[in-house]
């Protein structure tokens, strides 16, 4: 027996690779010839690399033959997947197929041993070399990595950035290639805020909140909320026989042009019931000078029966019947009953003249980037409704749970942001992000997001997602200024 193999992470004691197998040298090529009468050979047009197909000889070794039903029973566990799993052997650990299995294992059933096949299909036929990671840093006045790349064909990296000056633009260049994202500025052109920041709250301590007591919106307050490792959350929610927990607020600074007419927050949130029998919501909202609710978006579970997140926002402070000028902007449940359970990530809402629109979207795990979301609008066309025009004052955050109901035990606020907005004019670019901001480009995917959100919007038609090339790379992101950058590859093999 000639050693094993781990298949999405995990090896089996049990399981070893016949004598002889022998993996192709690089994957499979074909070339496009096309053919001209009159001409001797042909015009190479192109050339195609073909999925990879693994046939792995294996030995399965069991005690007897009813043991070796159960060892194949725990391989069909082990080794069927939906999507690409990491496949590694022992005689090369410093390479990785993106696999999936094909066919059945056709194992021969033997007394004390089973013999077979097990054919894997690699639908991204290139090898994969362990992740590299290149640090941009400032040279020549250009915020660079040079590099090079030991792989056989190109990579797909991924650039991370987090904002150190704000930009109307962001170029990323290798050689003659080049991404971009908004427009470098003319000569001419005056370089604007449309998104005025006045608040970032990253929840490293309460300065500045101060607790509130009485009612507010629909809820009764009682209780304290505390921070902790850079997020707010409730120590205590007190008691009630409906809506009831802790309520913080903080005054929205001024803005030294004038009073706040249109405006946008974003909230980072989280709830997650560890019981199907717990309640609560995580609510953020916009007050006026008296505390009356502007508007409220909150994530939300009120099912008794079953663990049920919703996402809700309104005008004013609303639930199921909005009594006027309170009005419900969404209640959305992600696209499919329970997508938002366990939900962390971020819910906006904005309102520009008489427009109010909401975004609400669930990281996708692991990461801080948007998956399933939603964006609803609703035009207060007469404006009608008294709150379209109220100044906002005030920020409050907020924790609830529900009458002796069991609380949910994980309600947080980890980032939180107010802007005020600015109308464009002519011959004005606006800044596409600010300090702070984190940029993420993912070639692999085809994705660019700011703070999550997608934002290839912004991506400049003519410009390609950004590739490490096989051999020497130089690597340029500008502004050079922009803040910190970070590249991350893996070096990919024939």
């Amino acid at each position: 027996m000639s050693g094993s193999f781990s298949f999405n992470g995990i090896r089996k004691d049990y399981i070893f690779i016949r004598m002889g197998f022998n993996r192709p040298a690089f994957a499979p090529i074909e070339r496009d010839i096309m053919k001209v009468t009159g001409l001797a050979g042909g015009h190479l047009v192109r050339t195609n690399t073909e999925v990879r197909t693994l046939e792995v000889p294996v030995i399965l070794k069991a005690d007897d033959q009813a043991d070796l039903q159960k060892r194949k029973e725990d391989l069909a566990e082990w080794l069927i997947h939906d999507d690409p799993k990491e496949l590694i052997f022992d005689d090369e650990t410093d390479r990785t197929y993106m696999a999936v299995i094909d066919d059945e294992a056709d194992l021969d059933e033997l007394v004390f041993r089973g013999r077979g096949k097990i054919t894997f299909v690699c639908s991204m036929p290139y090898k994969l070399g362990n992740e590299q990671v290149k640090e941009l840093a400032i040279e020549n006045d250009s915020l660079r990595a040079k590099f090079k790349n030991k792989g056989t064909v190109e990579s797909l990296p991924t650039i991370d950035i987090t904002v150190g000056a704000k930009s109307p633009f962001l170029d990323v260049w290798n050689g003659d290639d080049y991404f971009r994202l908004g427009y470098p500025v003319g000569i001419k052109n005056k370089t604007v805020d449309t998104e005025e920041r006045l608040m970032w709250e990253q929840f490293d301590n309460l300065n500045g909140w101060a607790s509130h007591t009485g009612k507010l919106g629909i809820f009764e307050t009682t209780g304290t909320i505390a921070t902790k490792s850079g997020y707010a959350y409730p120590t205590n929610m007190g008691s009630g026989s409906d809506w009831h927990g802790c309520f913080a607020t903080k005054d929205i600074p001024t803005s030294p042009t004038g009073a706040i007419a249109d405006f946008k927050f974003d909230a980072q949130m989280t709830l997650k019931a560890s019981h199907w029998n717990q309640l609560g919501k995580t609510i953020v909202m916009a007050l006026d000078a008296n505390d009356e609710v502007i508007c409220q978006v909150d994530m939300s579970d009120s099912y008794i029966g079953s663990e049920y997140t919703i996402s809700h926002a309104s005008i004013g402070s609303a639930e199921f019947k909005p009594v006027p000028p309170a009005y419900t902007l969404a209640e959305e449940h992600g696209g499919a009953y329970g997508i938002f359970n366990q939900f962390h990530g971020h819910f906006a809402i904005r309102r520009q003249g008489n427009m109010w629109r909401v975004y609400c979207a669930k990281y996708t795990p692991g990461t801080e980037i948007d998956g399933a979301s939603y964006v609803k609008t609703w035009y207060d066309t007469d404006s009608s409704n008294p709150l379209t025009k109220r100044e906002p004052k005030k920020i409050a955050i907020g924790f609830v749970s529900y009458g002796t109901y069991p609380a949910i035990n994980d309600l947080r606020i980890s980032d939180l942001k107010f802007w005020k907005l600015h109308k464009l004019n002519v011959d004005e670019t606006p800044y596409i992000f600010d300090i702070g901001d984190k940029i993420q480009i993912d070639t692999e995917h085809s994705l660019v997001s700011i703070n999550g959100s997608n934002a290839v919007a912004l991506k400049d038609m003519f410009s390609r997602f950004p590739k490490v090339k096989r051999g020497d790379n130089d690597i340029i992101v500008r502004p050079s200024n922009v803040g910190i950058a970070k590249l991350t590859y893996r070096e990919r093999y024939l």
